[in-house]
C-alpha cells in the first residue's frame, strides 16, 4: 500500500516501518553512549576526590605548589565535557557553567586554605575532597536524569 504525500513523494508502509526501526536502533545506541558518559563523569569525580585527599594528606611540602595545577585536570575535563556536548536539555548549559564554576571555587578554597591552615589534617582534607567531587556527581546526575531525545518534553 502506497500513500501519496502533498509534495508528490510516495511512501510505502513497509519502507516507513523499516525507517522507524532503524531510527529506534540508532536512538538506543545513542542512549547507551550517553550512559557511558555518565560513568566517565563519575570516574572523573572519584579521581578528583582521591587526588585531592591524597594531595592534602600525603604529599610532601617540596611539591606543594606544583601539584594543585596537575589536580585541576579532572575539573578541566569536566568543563570541556559540559561545553562540547552537542545536544543538551533546556537550561542545562547554564547549569553546567554554574556547577563547573562552583567546582573551581570549591577546589580553590579547599586547596588554598588547606595548604595554609590545615596541612595534613584529615578533618579538612577528606570533607574538602568530597566537596571537590560534588560538581562531577551533580553533572552525572543531571545527565542521567535527562530525557532522551524524542521522548517528549525537554
Amino acid at each position: 500500500m502506497k500513500e501519496e504525500k502533498e509534495e508528490g513523494v510516495t511512501v510505502d508502509k513497509q519502507e516507513a516501518e523499516q525507517a522507524l526501526a532503524s531510527a529506534e536502533v540508532l536512538a538506543s545506541r545513542m542512549r547507551r553512549g550517553a550512559r557511558s558518559h555518565v560513568v566517565g563523569v563519575v570516574l572523573l569525580g572519584l579521581a578528583m576526590m582521591v587526588s585531592t585527599a591524597v594531595y592534602g594528606l600525603l604529599i610532601q611540602p617540596s611539591t606543594r605548589y606544583s601539584m594543585p595545577f596537575v589536580l585541576l585536570f579532572p575539573l578541566l575535563f569536566l568543563g570541556i565535557y559540559t561545553a562540547t556536548r552537542p545536544v543538551v536539555p533546556r537550561h542545562h548549559r547554564a547549569l553546567y557553567a554554574v556547577i563547573t564554576s562552583a567546582g573551581a571555587g570549591i577546589y580553590s578554597l579547599t586547596v588554598l586554605i588547606g595548604i595554609v591552615k590545615f596541612s595534613g589534617e584529615p578533618l579538612w582534607w577528606l570533607p574538602g575532597a568530597v566537596l571537590c567531587a560534588l560538581p562531577f556527581f551533580l553533572v552525572a546526575l543531571l545527565d542521567h536524569r535527562a530525557k532522551p531525545a524524542g521522548s517528549g518534553n525537554t
